[in-house]
């Protein structure tokens, strides 16, 4: 029996019509869980929070994310991705949200993790590497955690590559939660930045994450 019928939910693209319901699950789990949000406070920051919640839309309609919903309809775990071409300069990112003079934690964010891709440089990495998915954010309810709800989302994403023709799944992974789960599936580490080694010109940590969370990793699955 398969986890997905084990455990009695169901994956499915997501709609424009679940946007509203997508960023209230994400506001619940996923904002609350981030390790890069708790280290700077963001949860604090009511603009970056709505900066935040815009760049997620962004991906919900695309037709590259799914949610996992239970027999009732609720939204139990939701995966949200993009597709990455190689010398793809219109993908979306979380500093093109931002002008030149915002100085919020949400760019803080974005400085951040532009920085972990572009030092993670899979395209240079993987020469025969031209078109990847992109996994920007999964997470879970954390009552149903467990329960095979990751690794549906996962094999969901990984179907998906295959029929965008794409030879590779691609994820950063800021906590120490999500790194492991990577690992279990199967994918490989490429690159680890530490939180301690990441400052600002006094020399200070910017993220000062919570335990166990001490790195930002890339993560890659060939297909």
């Amino acid at each position: 029996m398969s986890e997905v019928n084990k455990y009695a939910f169901s994956v499915l693209p997501t709609t424009a019509e679940d946007k509203q319901d997508v960023i209230a699950f994400l506001r619940k789990f996923f904002f609350r869980d981030e390790p890069l949000i708790l280290g700077i406070d963001m949860l604090e920051d009511i603009d970056s929070l709505e900066k935040l919640e815009t760049y997620c839309y962004n991906f919900v309609d695309n037709g590259l994310a799914f949610k996992a919903v239970s027999p009732n309809g609720d939204i139990v775990g939701i995966v949200l991705n993009s597709l990455t071409v190689r010398n793809d300069n219109n993908e979306e990112k979380i500093e093109d949200e931002n002008g030149p003079d915002d100085n919020t934690k949400f760019k803080t964010i974005g400085t951040f993790l532009d920085k972990v891709e572009r030092e993670a440089d899979v395209f240079t990495k993987y020469p025969n590497v031209d078109r990847l998915i992109d996994i920007k954010i999964i997470s879970v309810d954390e009552s149903c955690r467990g329960q095979g709800i990751c690794k549906a989302l996962i094999d969901k994403t990984k179907e998906l590559a295959l029929e965008n023709e794409c030879n590779m799944v691609y994820v950063e992974c800021s906590s120490y939660y999500s790194a492991k789960a990577a690992e279990r599936l199967g994918f490989e580490c490429i690159y680890t930045l530490y939180f301690r080694d990441y400052v600002d010109e006094n020399g200070e940590i910017i993220f000062k994450t919570p335990p166990p969370h001490d790195s930002s990793k890339v993560y890659v699955l060939n297909l």
